[in-house]
């Protein structure tokens, strides 16, 4: 069997396996929200940018509305592209490594990555970076091709990681780069694969009337991403020492080898730079394949900044890992490679098995997004939810976890699927706030964000204002507090229930009225 037809095994053995244990598993997280509820937007035809707030460039939203328009609303469907994602990942660090190491590496390799990754399964969520860190592996994979069909491949491929995260545009400025330095002649290819993809989402922006405010989202978004979200390379929330809290003696060499372990993705590039300068040197041959996979692993790597920490680097790792293999199987013997391998895959059992335990203890509870599976003490708090918020109702949930309202179906009767402290403005709180004033929700799930939890997420923001006075203030005053907690939420009713009810149906109206 080929390499290729190995890894479209591996591919499609991946994503059937996470189709099944991944594929309803509720996991609140901050972000996977933020993509579902804009695309469900989209897909019922709203338009991004002008209609609602809409955080990010318009790629993965389009990818989410794409599979919801063709599957459904549900929530497995939502998880359709982080496991498409996550699969080819797979598929795609197998055929490098068999390329130019062995089958055995290419194995042990993908076994490894999807043992760690594994471990936490709020990290296999919907997340834009998914998108378009998978997209411009592929795109530096069909590089590797001279064939002038496969670069206008990858030059389509790496505009519409480009269109899901800017940043990741530097990978294809490395593989512009790289052509015009190693295949001069075939760099038109690349680039007229860049400028199609490029111009069909220009072209398509202008007709939806959304470009001049896709454009001052994207300078908004410049202006106020940076200032809150800044973290060193390779940093943790809640730093290093609360990992090693405790650990004494012996404990303490396995707890630091688990810490070492959960470094990996900020071990692994800086491993593989150092190797491949001394594979280049005994192996001169492969300096134009050094030149783009290194670069390009920099290029990614230098997308996630200014958040450089551990999570959003676990989102690029699988380039890193792969070079990092492929170095190892050739300069070292079969035997400290497989002594290598060896030692890694406890740990990564270790840690797969933390994400998998947590199937062993979840239940299935019925929403109106599908069926889903959680752990028995969210998937309670979710049914007790659920029985209060129907279909249509109004919720408003802050500052962030807007998968509810995808959960639940209830209309958010302002244009923010969420409102973080520190990053938007004053503007968009008085949006907000006068929003809320026109259409009360009759329901919010509400967390005080304390200085403490919001210093623990961005540590470098010290001099930035973590709340919303006006906005809170208003919150507390018109809502009052029921018995149930989600999370650290906290589930409230609007205390004029009589103006709510009324307040509910003019909303209504008048989301039928401009559908009509």
């Amino acid at each position: 069997m080929s390499h290729f037809r190995r890894a479209v095994v591996i591919f499609l053995g991946a994503a059937a396996i996470l189709l099944v244990v991944h594929g309803n598993r509720l996991v609140l997280t901050n972000d996977e929200g933020i993509l579902l509820e804009p695309g469900h937007h989209i897909a019922n035809g709203a338009k991004p940018y002008t209609e609602f707030f809409a955080y990010m460039s318009p790629g993965s939203y389009w990818i989410q509305a794409a599979l919801f328009r063709v599957f459904g609303f549900s929530y497995w469907v939502g998880r359709l592209p982080v496991i498409f994602d996550f699969s080819l990942q797979c598929g795609l660090m197998f055929w490098l490594a068999a390329r130019y190491s062995s089958i055995r590496t290419a194995y042990a390799v993908v076994f490894l990555y999807a043992g760690f990754q594994f471990a936490d399964p709020s990290v296999l969520t919907a997340q834009h970076r998914w998108d378009s860190g998978t997209l411009a592996l592929l795109g530096i994979c069909l590089a590797l091709d001279s064939r002038k069909g496969r670069l206008l491949a990858s030059g389509i491929v790496c505009a519409a990681a480009a269109w899901c995260t800017p940043s990741i545009a530097l990978v294809g400025v490395v593989i512009f780069c790289w052509l015009v330095f190693y295949q001069r002649k075939n760099a038109l290819a690349f680039v007229s694969g860049v400028g199609a993809v490029t111009m069909l989402v220009i072209v398509t922006l202008a007709q939806q009337g959304n470009l001049t405010a896709f454009v001052r989202q994207m300078l908004w978004l410049q202006k106020n991403y940076a200032q809150v979200n800044f973290m060193y390379y390779g940093e943790v929330m809640g730093g290093y020492g609360t990992l090693l809290e405790g650990a004494h003696g012996v404990e303490s060499l396995f707890t630091y080898a688990m810490v070492a372990c959960l470094a990996l993705p900020a071990i692994l590039p800086i491993a593989a730079v150092l190797l491949w300068c001394f594979l280049v040197r005994k192996n001169a041959e492969l300096r134009p394949i050094a030149a783009l996979l290194v670069l390009s692993m920099a290029a990614l790597i230098a997308s996630v900044v200014p958040r450089a920490d551990m999570m959003h680097l676990a989102l690029i790792v699988a380039l890193p890992a792969v070079l990092t293999a492929i170095a190892v199987a050739r300069l070292f013997p079969l035997r400290v490679s497989a002594i290598t391998a060896f030692t890694l895959v406890p740990f990564a059992l270790l840690f797969c098995f933390n994400g998998v335990s947590g199937l062993l203890k979840s239940r299935t509870i019925d929403s109106p997004a599908g069926s889903l599976r959680a752990d028995a003490m969210l998937a309670a708090a979710e049914e007790e939810l659920l029985k209060h918020v129907q279909p249509g109702q109004t919720l408003f949930v802050y500052p962030y976890m807007p998968v509810h309202y995808f959960i639940t179906k209830a209309v958010n009767p302002t244009s923010f699927s969420f409102l973080a402290p520190g990053m938007m403005t004053e503007r968009e709180e008085q949006q907000c706030l006068n929003q809320l004033r026109a259409h009360p929700p009759q329901w919010l799930l509400y967390m005080p964000l304390s200085r403490q939890e919001f210093l623990r997420v961005f540590p470098h923001a010290q001099s930035i204002n973590n709340s919303f006075p006006a906005l809170e203030a208003w919150l507390e005053q018109n809502y009052q507090p029921t018995d149930l907690i989600i999370g650290s939420y906290s589930f409230m009713q609007f205390r004029q229930a009589e103006t709510q009810v009324s307040s509910s149906r003019n909303l209504r109206n008048s989301s039928a009225g401009q559908r009509q």
